[in-house]
């Protein structure tokens, strides 16, 4: 239970060293430890069975609690520490679980994939199986509009309106520019979060909110930046760290980033404007943003009942 905190709230810190510390407990782990549902499972026959299973074939509980507070750690992985750490889920995955045992690791190796970068992600193809390959195969489409100035109550009635066309949705995901910068079912640019797993954290309202206030709410983790330079010049825009480079994207998607080395960079402080531009849907009729939303919320899956069958 205090390695569980520890590694709780050394990961939120991004403490340096709590990768290497986590995975040797989930590498040098012993037997799982079994609890005694014997009697629990000896009161009702049908639910006990599934119980015995699971004490037959018992998952690296603790362990699985570890992984999934790596899972949001973005930077300070080695490959071979991304490779022993999927390798370690696939291992856990045949383990006996309840019946939404396999969702919730399917769920933690989607989030901690949409934290690798590109060349982890191509690295890792033999353990996760993903066909990773972030551009476009598909015909990308303009809006039709007409477009309107939004509100939130009015984006939320039209994204919840009805069945939605997937490919349409998909289309607009990069017409729209959210592509440029985001990452969905695979698909994408790599700068700002993955949103492949907003489904499994967020409603309707508050991906709206997000597009429609982009400022409102910034993670700490894609904060835009005012990067002064030794020679007193400013560069604004998402700061990224490579190593002994630094990376600024500007706000338009289209530019390229600025490439610093980290002599050049004086000081870094954190901007209250979010690096993605406000009203990105007001180009949208409410049929389009309908199909858009119904794209974010089912997570890229063609087969989400919100859409068309």
């Amino acid at each position: 239970d205090l390695n569980m905190e520890l590694i709780r709230v050394l990961a939120y810190l991004r403490a340096p060293g709590v990768i290497t510390k986590a995975l040797a407990l989930i590498e040098n782990r012993g037997a799982p430890e079994v609890p005694d549902w014997s009697e629990l499972a000896a009161r009702n026959p049908g639910y006990g069975r599934g119980i015995l299973a699971m004490i037959e074939n018992y998952p690296p509980s603790r362990e699985i609690g570890y992984a999934m507070l790596l899972r949001d750690l973005k930077s300070g992985w080695t490959v071979e520490q991304r490779r022993a750490y999927f390798q370690f889920l696939n291992q856990a995955a045949k383990g006996s679980g309840g019946a939404s045992f396999p969702g919730f690791l399917e769920n933690i190796r989607a989030e901690a994939l949409a934290n690798c970068s590109d060349a982890e992600r191509t690295a890792l193809v033999d353990i996760t199986g993903e066909n990773f390959n972030p551009v476009p195969n598909f015909p990308i489409t303009p809006p039709q509009g007409p477009g309107r100035t939004w509100t939130m109550d009015q984006a939320v009635a039209a994204a919840d309106r009805g069945r939605a066309d997937f490919n349409n949705g998909r289309s607009l995901f990069f017409s729209t520019g959210c592509g440029a910068c985001h990452r969905l079912g695979g698909l994408g640019g790599g700068v700002g979060p993955d949103l492949t797993s907003i489904p499994n954290k967020f409603d309707t309202r508050y991906v709206m909110e997000a597009i429609l206030e982009p400022s409102k709410v910034i993670s700490d983790q894609y904060n835009s930046a005012i990067v002064t330079l030794t020679d007193g010049s400013q560069v604004m825009g998402l700061a990224v760290e490579k190593g002994d480079k630094l990376e600024v994207y500007p706000p338009d998607p289209k530019a390229a980033p600025r490439i610093l080395a980290r002599q050049e960079v004086k000081a870094i402080e954190q901007s209250p404007i979010s690096q993605m531009p406000p009203g990105l849907i007001n180009v949208l009729n409410p049929e389009e943003l309908r199909d858009l939303s119904a794209y974010l919320m089912s997570a890229g899956n063609p087969a989400d009942r919100r859409f068309k069958k």
